[in-house]
């Protein structure tokens, strides 16, 4: 009986291909729309996210403790980090880099720098060749710090942009001429390697100069040690491999510095993590509010389809009279009819799903194919497409089916 019904849907789909095509056109629309935003919905927010790295959405702080912190413990040097630190957090990211891409560490001193006759008070940072790889540095001239530099203790500096604008001018061009030229650091010949272009955002580099922490160290600034521990750091960087791993990362790097700490069970950690978990929500809700206003565009779409797909159906039974008359007639029952009416419906609705389904996965492959994005198909998204546009098959044609089924047969004979 079934098979009876789909073949019996079909043959009317058949017999009126342009009416069933303009039918569909509604279904067509919003099923691809909605399949083509939830697809390229993934791919485009990992784009965003790309735009937005320098707001540190990929990327965790720890940062000294705070030994005013309610919980904190009266005991000496509560809080710094230090070379330790950064070694067994290195270690971690080492082991861990399906989590971790990279680690920095940060050595920050605010010091005179001079060039010629121009003097200025700015922030020194020493750090490694792997800064790069947790906060841009886009290079306007020259280069960044390498292994080489750090392994030999270099005198060699990298210059944010107003550093360089406030020692050298504005003209960027001219300012190539600068690589290779000497600045004094506390009094140190340093050799400039490089320039930072302009780079705005909450962590800039416009105002900093970079220098191995090697050279740092044991050339520009002296009593950075810590009682038995080493070197004093300022911060240590952890680049993610994710913004979707921040969770797991912290409870890693929070389990491993307690443990190298030894701070005992049920007291506060004796460091700080900035997490990027407020820029990642604001990108999260901006990405959510885009897609879910282009699925409601869709779902709006859908439901116009479904309109027009009860309109024809209307014009159908009335079209189909006598042809109701003859089935009832012969012995078709009321459930008979309706169940014919009903299958006709869900096929318009379901084939305008299909073309729209198809249409929207040759739409993401053109994207992914000439924008370079990766693109995948949402499976979610073809699953309520078509779900979707079955209920609304079945919804709006449900009205007219049974308008066909309780025609009685003797006036649906006699119809003209």
């Amino acid at each position: 009986m079934l098979t009876e019904l789909i073949a019996m849907a079909f043959d009317s789909l058949r017999a009126n291909k342009f009416r069933s095509l303009l039918t569909m056109l509604g279904v067509i629309i919003g099923a691809g729309t909605l399949v083509a935003v939830l697809s390229l919905g993934n791919a485009l927010q990992g784009q965003v996210f790309e735009q937005f790295v320098d707001l540190g959405t990929r990327r965790i702080a720890v940062t000294p403790g705070d030994p005013r912190a309610k919980g904190a413990r009266d005991v000496p040097g509560y809080g710094l980090l230090s070379i330790q630190d950064y070694q067994v957090l290195n270690s971690l990211a080492a082991n861990r880099p399906d989590i971790f891409r990279a680690i920095a560490p940060e050595i920050t001193v605010s010091t005179n720098v001079r060039a010629g006759t121009v003097a200025l008070q700015t922030l020194l940072v020493g750090t490694s060749a792997d800064y790069p790889q947790v906060q841009r540095t886009p290079m306007l001239h020259g280069r960044f710090l390498t292994p080489a530099d750090e392994a030999e203790g270099a005198r060699v500096g990298v210059l944010g942009w107003l550093v360089a604008r406030d020692l050298f001018g504005a003209d960027k061009a001219a300012l190539r001429d600068v690589i290779g030229q000497t600045i004094e650091i506390n009094g140190q010949p340093i050799e400039i390697v490089g320039i930072i272009n302009e780079n705005g955002g909450p962590f800039s580099t416009d105002g900093r100069i970079f220098t191995p922490v090697s050279t740092m160290r044991l050339r520009l600034i002296g009593d950075l040690d810590l009682p038995g521990r080493g070197l004093r750091m300022s911060s240590i960087l952890l680049g993610l491999q994710s913004e979707k791993q921040v969770d797991e990362a912290v409870a890693l790097i929070e389990r491993t510095l307690r443990a190298a700490r030894n701070v005992p069970d049920g007291a506060i950690n004796d460091f700080n993590l900035q997490t990027p978990t407020q820029a990642l929500n604001v990108l999260a809700g901006i990405s959510t509010a885009i897609t879910g206003f282009i699925a409601v565009v869709a779902g709006i779409s859908l439901i116009v389809g479904g309109i027009g797909i009860m309109n024809i159906m209307l014009v159908a039974v009335t079209e189909r009279t006598r042809e109701i008359g003859v089935r009832k007639a012969l012995g078709a029952s009321d459930g008979d009819v309706l169940g014919q009416f009903v299958m006709e419906a869900v096929a318009l609705s379901l084939v305008g799903s299909l073309i729209g389904v198809i249409g929207a996965i040759g739409i993401v492959w053109l994207i992914s194919t000439f924008s370079g994005i990766n693109t995948g198909i949402s499976w979610i998204g073809i699953f309520l497409a078509l779900t979707f546009a079955s209920a609304i098959g079945v919804g709006f044609g449900y009205y007219p089916a049974r308008r066909a089924a309780l025609l009685p047969p003797i006036e649906a004979l006699r119809y003209e």
